[in-house]
């Protein structure tokens, strides 16, 4: 190989067809044959072939599995068909390598096939010479090729896109509005990674650089679908979620139903979005063969790899199951008031691995998935928003109670926050000082009911305190009970100023 290489890029055609197993003697119209096997030989090796030479087998038989006395080079693939480049030991003597009668009756078709392009005659001689393993006119041709491809594809897009616009808009449905936007994108970066085969293979690059350019498109291409996957399921999301909010039925309960709808969508689509991201990835992989034999190897010792990983990425797994799990348990929504690490909150984000819990003040406190699964918290909203409060009043045991009922009935006649579902006063205890009243109301949200309870507690403070001069106000009593002690003869007992007390005797 290395004699045959050598050979033909210094135009020494007698050791070539040396390689070619062609004899001195032989008539001159095979040697004008054979020569021109030599130069679409090397001109298909050089462009379309990827090897190495410190690759080929030290045995002097050639590889065992290729078969006795032959060695196969390489494999070049052309529109589907399979082309191997063999040697095999020379029948005459004496014994040497040679190309075999199989890839030398190969080569006219592969060199149609992988040959120089239409537009390699017309360049002229200066810009043929080769620079860092690349023809000067194949260097200044790829940035175009790239900035062509890119072109190509907007303008194709741009029809594409107009046309499918128009089709959409005579619909009644949005959704499809929505597709042809959300496809745009990703179209245009499809569309240039499929303008740049054809380029490539216009250009006839060298082996190296050619696969390269082959898997960057091929890249992008993979990238440009899982893109459009993600915003596909977006597109299907946002229709999911526009269906649950023209669902009938009461308020409270279309709201509720939305909330649970809008969780397990989001949390479906982010799952879908993962799954989507790591097939393009480990599709992007397979492309290199260093990974391809990397994957192998893992596979080969699959049972200890798989316990490592399981064990050091256990609790990153368990967030993402957890977060497939609450998708569909949902004991939390998007939406729903909470209390959790004793704060309270509403439910803002869902993610595959924690939680984003917009507390009242302002403040994110971000909690891992697996705590909602795997600890007690407070969901206000789980099934209903409407809540009971209660308002403790502290007066004196005197307190006409009828009097605050009708105190009560008189705030909520014209109060908006309360849902008009429940309102009662009840006296809960008892001390030896106060006496508890207990106000009973109910809300539609739990914000509504946190301002009418303070809205309550104000006002029945004051009305406590204004009512027949405040004397139901708690006290606490000083002077002592009038005596019930009389005398058998029914005398009047004596007043505290009248009384004599008998001076107290040393001892």
């Amino acid at each position: 190989m290395a004699t045959f290489i050598d050979a033909a890029r210094r135009h020494d055609v007698p050791r070539a067809l040396a390689v070619l197993d062609v004899p001195e003697r032989a008539s001159a119209e095979r040697k004008a044959r054979a020569t021109e096997l030599v130069r679409e030989l090397d001109y298909v090796l050089a462009h379309s072939a990827r090897f190495e030479l410190d690759a080929l087998s030290d045995e002097p038989n050639g590889k065992p599995e290729d078969g006795a006395q032959t060695e196969t080079v390489v494999e070049i693939r052309a529109e589907g068909r399979v082309f191997p480049i063999v040697l095999t030991h020379a029948r005459s003597w004496p014994a040497r390598w040679v190309f075999s009668p199989g890839t030398l009756a190969s080569v006219s078709e592969l060199y149609r096939l992988r040959g120089p392009s239409a537009l390699e005659p017309y360049v002229p001689a200066v810009l043929r010479q080769e620079t860092l393993g690349m023809e000067r006119w194949q260097w200044l041709a790829l940035p175009l090729a790239l900035l062509l491809a890119v072109l190509i594809a907007r303008l194709a897009i741009f029809l594409a896109a107009r046309a499918a616009a128009h089709v959409a808009a005579r619909t009644q449905a949005h959704w499809d509005d929505e597709l042809v936007a959300a496809l745009r994108s990703p179209g245009r970066l499809f569309a240039s990674a499929c303008a740049c085969f054809p380029l490539v293979h216009f250009m006839s690059l060298p082996a190296g650089p050619r696969l390269v350019c082959l898997r960057a498109a091929g890249t992008a291409g993979v990238v440009a679908l899982g893109w459009a996957g993600i915003r596909v399921a977006r597109v299907i999301s946002n229709l999911l979620e526009r269906r649950a909010l023209r669902a009938t039925g009461s308020v409270r309960d279309v709201a509720v139903r939305v909330r649970a709808v809008r969780t397990r969508i989001r949390v479906l689509r982010r799952v879908v979005s993962v799954v989507l991201g790591t097939l393009a990835g480990g599709v992007i992989l397979l492309q290199f063969e260093v990974v391809r034999q990397f994957g192998v190897s893992i596979l080969a010792s699959a049972g200890v790899a798989g316990i490592v990983l399981g064990l050091a990425a256990q609790r990153t797994l368990g967030s993402l199951i957890a977060g497939i799990q609450l998708s569909f348990t949902q004991p939390i929504s998007i939406g729903d008031d909470v209390i959790v690490e004793n704060e309270f909150g509403t439910i803002e984000e869902i993610t595959l691995t924690y939680v984003v819990v917009k507390v009242w003040d302002e403040r994110r406190l971000i909690v891992p998935m697996t705590r909602f699964l795997e600890q007690p918290f407070q969901n206000w909203t789980k099934t209903s928003s409407e809540l009971h409060g209660t308002v403790l009043l502290y007066a004196d045991f005197s307190l006409p109670v009828d009097a605050v009922r009708a105190e009560l009935d008189r705030l909520l006649a014209g109060d908006a926050r309360w849902d008009g579902r429940t309102k009662a006063v009840h006296v809960t205890n008892v001390t030896d000082r106060t006496l508890e009243v207990r106000v009973l109301v109910s809300a539609d949200s739990g914000g509504k009911l946190f301002e009418l309870r303070a809205e309550l507690r104000e006002r029945l403070l004051a009305w406590l305190v204004r009512y027949e001069g405040g004397r139901y106000l708690p006290r606490t009593r000083l002077d002592g009970m009038p005596s019930l002690a009389r005398n058998s003869d029914h005398e009047r007992v004596p007043p505290s100023s009248e009384r004599r007390t008998t001076p107290r005797q040393a001892p």
